[in-house]
């Protein structure tokens, strides 16, 4: 029987003036769209990282977990169909999946 592995992105993440510009309220309501979908698909933030004091390219960095391809495809789609989430900010995303042998040490787990 084959495994299924869950997928591991890393996302950084710029925020632009565009997004700032809105009013509070259409943050608020950008925010809630943005992770109501992203729950819907089983998606889990880790981590959330702070990186602004220390580097000019990217403000955050996301740990995120997800349950497969499909369901990173499918909020891919709705960020740039829906949400238009270029105009807010720039961002680079990393796929992978967790690796367990003699090296890691324990972190996110394969649940």
């Amino acid at each position: 029987m084959v495994e299924k592995k869950r997928i591991i992105r890393i996302m950084f993440t710029k925020i632009k003036d565009t997004y700032y510009a809105l009013s509070e309220e259409e943050q608020q309501e950008f925010m809630r769209k943005d992770r109501e979908k992203m729950e819907s698909l089983g998606y889990k933030l880790h981590f959330m990282i702070d990186c602004s004091e220390s580097n000019d390219k990217w403000q955050f960095i996301g740990i995120e977990e997800w349950p497969n391809m499909e369901s990173i495809k499918e909020i891919s789609k709705f960020h740039e169909e829906e949400l238009d989430v270029s105009k807010y900010g720039e961002y680079k995303t990393y796929l992978g999946t967790l690796v367990y042998d003699e090296y890691t040490q324990e972190g996110i787990t394969n649940k």
